[in-house]
């Protein structure tokens, strides 16, 4: 493929990647300064904040099968299609049957959830038990509000929308700081742990009703007419129902996978059992691998791993995807080929360095976040181990995203189902061999394994499906990725060894207050200094660089 065509105006999701990539910066900013806030005041490797974490599991998971995943996978073709062959009115009365529908599916299973959880509130016999039960019951309603959301989100980049997708997050996390310090400042610092928690639950729900609200002006603005509308008979719904078990199955083995590892993480720790170390299970005694709090330590592993992930690989995945729907409607092979093997190499471009970048500043970022208050230096010890193990994978992750969304929008859900299916088998059996010798980092080396395997078959039955995929440039681009990532790590090691004469060593945060920006800042452009002198086309597509690098070759 020639310099040219990496470049022509079909690139034009580039831009769009950027801005979402710039919104979702600004979100994981406010995440990391909500983790802070509840870190101080609720603590990370205790059994309340993993109480709380095993509420959030169903409305996360929900998020990201229906609202993230299958739902929104399935349904934005469909209404692209709809939006491009019968207009507006038509597409409008899709998106009205769709969210109607899935307010009614979803209040359906929040009821049922509730019928469950309430009484394990009350019942379960370890308190431990009863406060995740407690958690669950008030936070499954936002299961509904968070996968509207997204649906909501997913018809407005149809229309080029991204901006109030991006910002949803920062509404969620604001609320949730929120809900972490306003209890604290009202009723003292003595204000019991447990007691505080509750706030939390209640901000994020009222946080789901903004962030609804947020989403629907932009879409009047695009002409988007939504109303309460049910028909079951209609084409497009008929459609997404005939499609949703095989999708759901095939977008959901990373998504399930995490939260069979946040199950494990409770019950394989002390927590889910009355805080006590070993356990009866039939005729045997089972000693626990993990210490107190594994959820909430293994929580904070995924939220550093999701940082690049969430900034790169949603991002271009999210801006990739419509146009990958458009050429495979349209039946042009050619510009499909080519926009995989575009998006694939500018999602290693920065997903390479980001797996061994995040591995480098992953103890003392989660230093900066979580040390302090309630948050003990072996909380970020633990934390930081599974760290290292999820950033591994990194890059797999974000290749996962846009290899997924080829197979969807040339409308095969059943080849993506049956990996998906063999990937969570293989990630539980691997979960739990590896989580006796490696504790919490164990259960996360078993994802990151099956992320690699995944993206592995789903790459090589694309290959041979559609043919040559330009494997051979996207093979050259990850060998100046690695080339430069490796200087990188050296250059960022080096930084990391130097003793600092200020702040005292015996100063962890401060340490790190000093140190994370420059190796961040240091390896950033060892990184891209490099990839410019490699001539990378790649870079040209990072904002301000490209402007940078086009000034000095005048």
């Amino acid at each position: 493929m020639s310099a040219t065509s990496t470049t022509s105006p079909p690139d034009r999701f580039v831009g769009h990647a950027n801005l979402m990539s710039a919104l979702t910066i600004l979100s994981r900013i406010a995440g990391l300064l909500r983790d802070k806030v509840c870190s101080y005041f609720i603590g990370v490797g205790n059994p309340v904040w993993g109480a709380f974490w095993m509420g959030f599991q169903l409305p996360n998971l929900f998020r990201r099968l229906f609202g993230e995943g299958a739902l929104t996978a399935i349904f934005l073709p469909i209404y692209t299609r709809t939006l491009e062959e019968e207009g507006q009115v038509a597409a409008s009365r899709l998106a009205s049957a769709t969210c109607t529908a899935l307010v009614l599916l979803l209040g359906t299973i929040t009821s049922v959830g509730e019928l469950i959880a309430v009484p394990l509130a009350f019942l379960a016999q370890e308190p431990n038990n009863r406060l995740a039960a407690a958690m669950t019951a008030i936070m499954l309603p936002y299961c509904m509000m968070v996968c509207l959301v997204a649906i909501l989100g997913a018809i407005a980049t149809v229309h080029e929308r991204f901006a109030q997708q991006a910002l949803s997050p920062v509404i969620l996390n604001i609320f949730w700081a929120a809900g972490a310090a306003v209890p604290v400042a009202v009723f003292g610092s003595s204000y019991d742990v447990q007691h505080r928690v509750y706030w939390i639950a209640g901000a994020i729900l009222f946080a789901g009703l903004v962030q609804i609200a947020l989403m629907l002006r932009p879409l009047s603005q695009s002409g988007v007419r939504l109303r309460p509308f049910w028909d079951l008979r209609h084409p497009g719904i008929r459609e997404i129902i005939a499609a949703m078990l095989p999708i759901l199955l095939g977008t959901s083995a990373v998504i399930i996978n995490v939260y069979l590892d946040g199950q494990i993480a409770w019950w394989l720790s002390p927590d889910g059992h009355g805080n006590r170390d070993s356990f009866q299970f039939l005729s045997w005694t089972i000693h626990t691998p993990m210490g107190h709090g594994a959820n909430g330590i293994f929580s904070v592993a995924q939220r550093i791993y999701l940082l690049p992930v969430g900034i790169f690989g949603v991002s271009l995945a999210t801006a990739l995807f419509p146009l990958m729907t458009k050429a495979a409607n349209s039946n042009d092979i050619p510009e499909l080929k080519r926009l995989i093997a575009s998006g694939l190499r500018k999602s290693l471009f920065l997903s390479i360095p980001a797996s061994f970048g995040m591995i480098l500043i992953a103890k003392p970022l989660i230093t900066l976040i979580y040390l302090g208050g309630k948050a003990v230096p072996d909380d970020i010890d633990r934390a930081a181990w599974a760290t290292i193990f999820f950033c591994l994978g990194v890059w797999a992750f974000e290749m996962q995203m846009v290899l997924l969304r080829v197979f969807y929008a040339l409308r095969d859900v059943r080849t993506p189902m049956r990996i998906a299916l063999i990937m969570i088998v293989l990630n539980l059996a691997l979960s739990l061999s590896l989580v006796w010798h490696l504790q919490e980092g164990g259960i996360a080396l078993a994802t990151t394994l099956a992320a690699v395997i995944q993206s592995a078959i789903l790459l090589a039955i694309l290959h041979k499906r559609l043919g040559l995929l330009g494997l051979r440039s996207i093979a050259a681009a990850l060998g100046r990725s690695l080339l430069a990532t490796t200087l990188m790590v050296a250059a960022g090691l080096l930084l990391l060894r130097i003793p600092l004469l200020w702040p005292p060593p015996d100063s962890r945060i401060l340490t790190a207050l000093v140190k994370l920006p420059l190796v961040v800042i240091a390896c950033a452009g060892v990184y891209f200094v490099l990839m410019r002198l490699l001539k990378a086309p790649e870079i040209q597509d990072v904002p301000l660089l490209n402007r940078l690098f086009r000034k000095n070759s005048i």
